[in-house]
């Protein structure tokens, strides 16, 4: 029986962290979780997404009812973000099947947090995928907080005796 125990190796200041798991669904996963954080990362899929975000925030509003469009736009973008993710992952780990990680993420509810799965989460469930749309419009509406303007940095100078 293979132990589903992890260790991971590298320090804080790296951002190449191995996963040595002893687990082969487990090394599996991390390895997909880890080149997914590196696509998500690329200029590419950066410009796919906000190119997406872009041209549907506009129809998004926020109420209670669905319009008809948002099911239309909602396979369009699990399609083009899905199929691009899936490209990728398909250079990276050659054998790459997205049923069979789509089954480890099933499997692993609990697990999941982070930017990576809040992502991934847009792609099978509509509620977060209408959230982020609406979270975009209020950026782009200029409805959120910018903290930024809250925030002041000086630079501290510790004296020694």
């Amino acid at each position: 029986m293979a132990q589903e125990q992890c260790f991971y190796e590298g320090s804080a200041d790296d951002l190449d962290i191995s996963h040595h798991c002893l687990d082969v669904e487990e090394k599996y996963f991390a390895q997909v979780v880890g080149h997914i954080e590196d696509i998500l990362l690329d200029d590419s899929f950066l410009k796919i997404h906000k190119d997406f975000m872009e041209e549907y925030w506009k129809e998004f509003e926020e109420n209670e009812e669905n319009k008809l469009i948002y099911t239309e736009i909602f396979k369009k973008y699990v399609e083009t973000i899905e199929k691009f993710l899936e490209s990728e992952l398909k250079k990276k780990i050659p054998n790459f099947s997205m049923l069979e990680f789509e089954y480890e993420l099933r499997k692993r509810p609990n697990e999941l947090v982070g930017e990576v799965f809040e992502i991934l989460a847009t792609f099978t469930d509509f509620v977060s995928f209408k959230e982020k749309f609406l979270d975009y419009k209020a950026m782009k509406e200029g409805k959120t907080v910018d903290f930024s303007k809250d925030l002041y940095v000086v630079q501290y100078k510790l004296e020694t005796l």
